[in-house]
C-alpha cells in the first residue's frame, strides 16, 4: 500500500467522503482516512438528507443509495404536558423524483458515501487514526504540512491535507486554523434511540404509504427548562427519535438527555406512535453551534477544513452544507494541484468558494443566535406553553362571549409576561428556529 498521496483526507463523513470522491473523479491519488470500524460508525444525526445539494454530489444518487423514506410529510409541534400545538405541510409529490428530502440510517449512508469514493480510486482506510502532522524541514522554524502520523507511528505523506474530522477539531487547531476549541457553550448534546416497528403499524400510526416518510420536530416539552428540540423520523421498518440541547444549560440544570428522552417517549401523544417499538440502537453526538463568530480559518499551507470541522452549520442543515464544503476543498486542491501551487495564497480560493454560497450567508445572518440563546434561556418553554394555553382556551366551547373570549386570550398572554417581550420572543424565535 502506497505511503505517498497527492491528497489525504481526515475523516469518512459526508465531508471527507464526498471531498475523497471528487479528487479520485478528477484524478488525484486521495487517501481517505477514517478512525471508527467503517465510515459512520462513529456518527450520529436524526436524520434527513436533501436531494438537491446530495445530487450535486452523486446525480440520482436515489437509485444507488441506502435510502429509508422520501419525506412527505413535515410537521412541527410545540408540545406540552398533555395537548400540542401542530404546525405541518405534505406533498406526495415529494415521494416522486426528483424528490425533496430522504430519511437515512447514517452509518448505511456513509458507508455507501465512502464505498463511492474508494470505487472512483480512493483509497479507504478505516481503524486509521491521524494523530498528527509532518512537516517539511525549515531553514529556521518547521515547514509547512506535508502529511500525517497515524496512532501506529506510520507515517502517511501528501502535498495537502483535508481536515474533515468532526465535532471535535483536535486537527484544525495543530494546523493553527484555530487558537483554541470553541468553548462548551456553543456544542449542543443530541442523544438518539433507533426504534423496531413493522412497517405496516408505522404507515398506520403515521398516515403513510410504503414509499413515503415524515418528521416532526418537537419544542417546549421535551427539553424542559433548556433550550434544544427533539424529533421523530420515520424510517422503513424503524423510527429515529432523538433530543438534546445546549450542553452548558443541561449540565446547569441538572438534566440527564436520557431522561428526558424517556420523558419524551411517555408523553401521551408520543407514546401512541410508538408503542410496542423495540430499542434497536443508543446513540449519543455533539454539534458545534457555535455559527459565525467562531469560524475557522479555512486554509493555510498544505491544508484545508471542511464540515463540521470548519463549523459547516446552519439550523438543521449540516450534512448537505459538510457535503457541500468538502465538494469545494477538492475542487480547490484540483486547481491547486494544475498550477503545482498548494501554498495558502493558493488554497485561499477555497475560502472564496464557501464565502459566494448560500449557507454562509446564513450562517453569517446568524450570528447572535447564541446570545439570543443566552438572553432568552426561557424562550421554549413561554412560547410552547403560551401557544397551547391559547388554543385551549380558543377551541373550548364555554358560555362566554366573543368579546369575553378574546380578553381572556389577551390574559393569557399578559399574565406570562409583558406583551412587548412576548413579541420580542416571537420575533426572534421566527428568526433563530427551523423546524426539523
Amino acid at each position: 500500500m502506497a505511503d505517498s498521496y497527492d491528497v489525504i483526507v481526515v475523516g469518512a463523513g459526508p465531508a471527507g467522503s464526498t471531498a475523497a470522491l471528487t479528487l479520485a473523479q478528477n484524478g488525484l491519488s486521495v487517501a481517505l482516512l477514517e478512525r471508527g470500524a467503517f465510515p459512520g460508525c462513529k456518527n450520529v444525526f436524526g436524520g434527513t438528507i436533501y436531494s438537491q445539494p446530495t445530487a450535486e454530489i452523486v446525480p440520482a444518487f436515489w437509485n444507488s443509495a441506502p435510502l429509508e423514506r422520501p419525506v412527505v410529510t413535515e410537521e412541527f409541534w410545540f408540545l406540552h404536558t398533555d395537548s400540542v400545538v401542530r404546525m405541518g405541510y405534505a406533498n406526495l409529490r415529494y415521494s416522486r423524483e426528483p424528490y425533496n428530502k430522504f430519511t437515512v440510517l447514517r452509518p448505511n449512508f456513509d458507508r455507501w458515501l465512502a464505498a463511492q469514493a474508494a470505487s472512483a480510486g480512493a483509497v479507504l482506510r478505516t481503524q486509521a487514526h491521524a494523530r498528527d502532522f509532518i512537516y517539511d524541514k525549515g531553514i529556521f522554524a518547521r515547514g509547512p504540512i506535508r502529511g500525517v502520523r497515524l496512532d501506529t507511528g506510520e507515517v502517511l505523506r501528501s502535498d495537502v491535507v483535508i481536515i474533515a474530522e468532526g465535532v471535535l477539531p483536535f486537527l484544525t487547531a495543530k494546523a493553527g486554523l484555530i487558537k483554541e476549541p470553541p468553548p462548551w457553550h456553543t456544542y449542543t448534546l443530541y442523544v438518539k434511540e433507533v426504534l423496531g416497528l413493522p412497517s405496516e403499524k408505522i404507515n398506520d400510526r403515521f398516515q403513510l404509504e410504503d414509499n413515503e416518510g415524515a418528521v416532526i420536530g418537537m419544542l417546549g416539552f421535551p427539553t424542559a427548562t433548556a433550550i434544544g428540540k427533539a424529533g421523530i423520523w420515520v424510517n422503513r421498518e424503524t423510527i429515529s427519535i432523538i433530543l438534546g440541547g445546549y450542553l452548558n444549560q443541561l449540565s446547569e440544570r441538572g438534566l440527564s438527555p436520557y431522561y428526558l428522552l424517556q420523558r419524551l417517549k411517555e408523553h401521551p401523544l408520543v407514546r401512541r406512535l410508538i408503542e410496542g417499538a423495540e430499542v434497536l440502537e443508543y446513540q449519543a453526538h455533539m454539534i458545534p453551534k457555535g455559527g459565525y463568530s467562531f469560524l475557522p480559518k479555512f486554509y493555510g499551507d498544505h491544508v484545508l477544513v471542511a464540515g463540521d470541522a470548519a463549523l459547516m452549520i446552519s439550523g438543521r442543515r449540516g450534512t448537505d452544507l459538510a457535503m457541500l464544503s468538502g465538494k469545494y476543498a477538492a475542487e480547490t486542491v484540483v486547481q491547486a494541484k494544475a498550477k503545482g501551487d498548494f501554498s495558502a495564497r493558493m488554497l485561499a480560493n477555497y475560502e472564496l468558494k464557501i464565502k459566494n454560497t448560500f449557507f454562509f450567508e446564513d450562517i453569517k445572518a446568524d450570528r447572535e443566535t447564541l446570545r439570543y440563546y443566552h438572553q432568552r434561556s426561557d424562550a421554549d418553554y413561554l412560547v410552547a406553553s403560551t401557544l397551547n394555553e391559547l388554543a385551549r382556551e380558543f377551541f373550548n366551547i364555554d358560555l362566554l362571549s366573543e368579546r369575553e373570549k378574546a380578553a381572556r386570550l389577551r390574559d393569557i398572554i399578559r399574565a406570562k409576561q409583558f406583551p412587548w417581550k412576548t413579541i420580542g420572543d416571537m420575533w426572534e424565535f421566527a428568526k433563530h428556529w427551523g423546524p426539523f
